[in-house]
């Protein structure tokens, strides 16, 4: 099994500029981008143990507010 990357919330920082300017990129292109939030909870399922839960740290739930508003621009 490959070894867990684990959280990069701020390891690496943008601007909120940069940030909106590949957001609309991204939106003009039709691009989705995917969401891994589930990728553990469904990989459990289908081999059928427990999930883990994580808790959610700090710098997590800082980084849902900022994709949050970034959603409502």
């Amino acid at each position: 099994m490959a070894e867990r990357i684990g959280n990069l919330l701020g390891q690496l920082q943008f601007s909120d500029d940069q940030l909106q300017k590949t957001q609309k990129g991204l939106k003009d292109a039709g691009v989705t981008m995917p969401n891994f939030s589930n990728v553990g909870r469904e990989l459990a399922k289908e081999i059928n143990e427990e999930p883990e839960e994580e808790p959610e740290t700090e710098d997590e739930r800082k980084g849902f507010n900022c994709k949050a508003r970034s959603a409502a621009l």
